[in-house]
């Protein structure tokens, strides 16, 4: 968009801008439902093992592409605000639905998790664990951008390495508890119906904090190149907002997914 002088008045023009990146990262998003249909919908794991890793890569490089391109500019532009809040909502809509049909699963089941869900399931300490990590990043994340709107710049990268690292961590929790469950307790998607629900849900959290840690990576980038400072923070609010959700979500996945049958089965 510009402006231009036409007999003493300024007109507005809008350019139409042409980008390949939003089709790519439309892309790799579309591919990850698509995955776990084919694993999980149709008995093809290993091809939806390997669909899921592609999904992923072109998901990133789609959004490293249009980031990089966005902040390519030297003005700040865009409604990246509002378009981070509407896809925030879409993001409730989907959790919704997921957590509708848990819901529905365990008030119209006698018992929940179901009997032969193995002992142990689900490992309420490790949640709580995980679940300290990821509150704590979002005071961090928080505190972050406190810095950067006081031009801290040191002091905004180092509280965005550190929640970067807490969200690592519970990463690494989930990927070790994913692990533990499957090949030491047996418990699977097809053990039963709260399993199915467990590595949906939380799988799917999962991805969202990948891509929420995806974004911090990028910002760092950006600050490491001065394209992010006190003047300019859109990129830094946008990763906020996504990481708060990201944080609240999680509140609700340990409070349904963990909490409720824990107490539930006894333990």
């Amino acid at each position: 968009m510009e402006n231009v002088m036409y007999g003493g008045k300024n007109e507005v023009h809008h350019h139409v801008e042409l980008s390949v990146w939003p089709l790519i990262t439309a892309v790799g998003a579309f591919l990850i439902p698509i995955s776990f249909m084919t694993a999980f919908s149709w008995g093809l794991s290993s091809v939806g093992i390997v669909l899921a890793g592609v999904a992923v890569v072109v998901l990133i490089v789609g959004l490293f592409g249009w980031l990089n391109e966005v902040h390519a500019k030297k003005e700040e532009a865009g409604l990246s605000k509002i378009a981070i809040i509407v896809f925030i909502f879409s993001e409730v809509a989907l959790f919704g639905g997921l957590f509708s049909g848990y819901f529905y699963a365990m008030l119209f089941t006698g018992l929940w998790p179901p009997a032969n869900t193995p002992a142990g399931v689900p490992p309420i300490g490790l949640a709580v664990l995980m679940t300290i990590f990821l509150i704590s990043s979002s005071f961090t994340i928080h505190n972050a951008e406190a810095k950067l709107a006081h031009g801290d710049m040191g002091g905004f990268k180092g509280r965005l390495v550190l929640t970067t690292i807490l969200g690592a961590l519970f990463m690494a929790c989930m990927a070790y508890e994913w692990h533990q469950l499957i090949a030491v307790e047996n418990f699977t998607v097809s053990t039963n119906e709260y399993g199915t629900f467990f590595y949906t849900i939380t799988g799917f959290h999962g991805s969202h904090v990948i891509v929420g840690l995806v974004l911090q990576v990028f910002v760092m980038i950006l600050a490491a190149g001065a394209k992010i400072g006190k003047s300019r923070q859109t990129m830094m609010k946008v990763t906020g907002l996504y990481w708060h959700f990201v944080d609240i979500v999680w509140l609700l996945v340990v409070s349904l997914i963990y909490v409720i049958p824990y107490i539930k089965a006894g333990q």
